[in-house]
């Protein structure tokens, strides 16, 4: 936006200004020989003649503040915009100045503190250019008014703007089309906000933001369905191929309780290396399959994602599923991984390791199960139960 911003500046303080006709003769022939230099691209030579001509110009207010709203726009053309302001607030500070010029010069020092992102001090610039203009605002003063309002938290404002804006052109750039959403979107508008997005998307069906802002639109609304339509179909027209999108697209799936469709998408990308094989994923894949009750497969990806980073909690996870499943010696391992990592003392850490000793006696490995249930033996809690189990072990041996 700053940059959209700053060539806006340039079209509208570009090198079309012309001498007002109260400035002196003398000034005017001056301002004319700026003009031909700004033609031939001879910036510097045009600072020097405007330095001059404000040196000399300070007894005549209107001539003074001409001469360095001319000095302002030939440092946009040199592109430092950053010199356009001191001669805009010189001109600013002369006193008798007409209404309509003061309003031109409020106008653009507003593009100027725009550009800057001081918000708030262009949009009262913009007031006060507002208050004086004769001629009706072109479209894109009308959008930088409306930027400015919108970004000082002016959204009735911004609206009123950014809609003369969009309504006033005979074909207004995206970026304008962009904002008119946004500010519909926040004062709740949303019927509205949709057809703006349903606008960019007809201009452009290929444009991959556009799906992605309309499939966002709903998301933000909590409107899970409309949303994984609009991403499924910009996926099949290859729209949208980016990883993000893919997994946006499993993500919608859970959120809408279908959550073996998500995992066999997300395990068909991982295949085909659409998404990346990574910790994060091969878990998110487990807990979808956990919730499609497809605990195989479930425990499968689970592992993976263990063996790419190991992670204490998820260990444990693990290990309780395969207890359930009566798996002792893939229960035994995981929960041996998960006391390698957890630091829990006390109570905590002698529940892990009577689990650990339990599920090692029923997987047959008695050497490792006593070792553990004689450390949990350390429990006052879970002495008896520990005590037990080292009988049924010796029993067993």
């Amino acid at each position: 936006m700053r940059v959209l911003l700053l060539l806006v500046l340039l079209l509208l303080a570009g090198g079309d200004a012309v001498a007002d006709s109260k400035a002196s003769r003398t000034t005017f022939v001056k301002l004319m020989d700026v003009q031909e230099l700004w033609e031939e691209e001879r910036y510097d030579e045009a600072v020097e003649k405007l330095d001059e001509l404000i040196a000399a110009t300070r007894s005549k207010p209107h001539d003074f503040a001409l001469a360095n709203q001319y000095l302002a726009h030939t440092a946009v053309m040199m592109g430092k915009q950053e010199e356009a302001r001191a001669p805009l607030e010189a001109a600013l500070g002369m006193s008798g100045l007409p209404d309509e010029l003061v309003g031109s010069l409020k106008m653009f020092y507003a593009q100027i503190v725009l550009a800057d992102e001081e918000f708030d001090l262009a949009r009262r610039m913009f007031d006060d250019w507002l208050a004086v203009v004769e001629e009706p605002p072109k479209p894109a003063q009308l959008f930088s008014v409306a930027y400015a309002n919108y970004q000082s938290g002016y959204l009735n404002e911004a609206e009123t703007f950014i809609s003369r804006a969009v309504t006033e052109s005979s074909n207004p750039p995206n970026n304008w089309l962009r904002l008119y959403y946004q500010i519909l979107f926040d004062l709740e508008d949303y019927a509205a906000a949709k057809r703006v997005v349903v606008e960019l998307l007809d201009r452009d069906p290929d444009e991959e933001q556009y799906w992605r802002l309309l499939a966002s639109h709903h998301m933000r609304l909590e409107d899970y369905a409309p949303a994984l339509a609009t991403l499924e179909v910009a996926s099949h027209a290859g729209a949208l191929t980016e990883e993000s999108d893919l997994r946006r697209i499993a993500s919608l799936y859970g959120n809408l309780s279908v959550p073996e469709k998500a995992a066999r998408k997300l395990e068909l990308w991982l295949e085909e290396q659409r998404v990346e094989s990574d910790a994060d994923t091969w878990r998110r894949l487990g807990d979808l399959w956990m919730l499609a009750r497809e605990r195989e497969r479930a425990k499968t990806a689970l592992w993976k994602s263990l063996e790419l980073r190991p992670d204490a909690k998820a260990w444990e996870f693990l290990a309780s599923i395969h207890f359930e499943d009566a798996e002792w010696q893939r229960s035994f391992e995981a929960f041996e991984a998960t006391l390698a990592m957890q630091e829990a003392e006390g109570e905590a850490r002698h529940r892990l390791q009577m689990l650990t000793g339990l599920t090692a006696m029923r997987a047959g490995e008695h050497t490792k199960a006593r070792e553990y249930l004689k450390m949990a033996e350390r429990s006052d809690q879970l002495r008896g139960q520990v005590r037990g189990l080292l009988r049924e072990l010796e029993e067993s041996s």
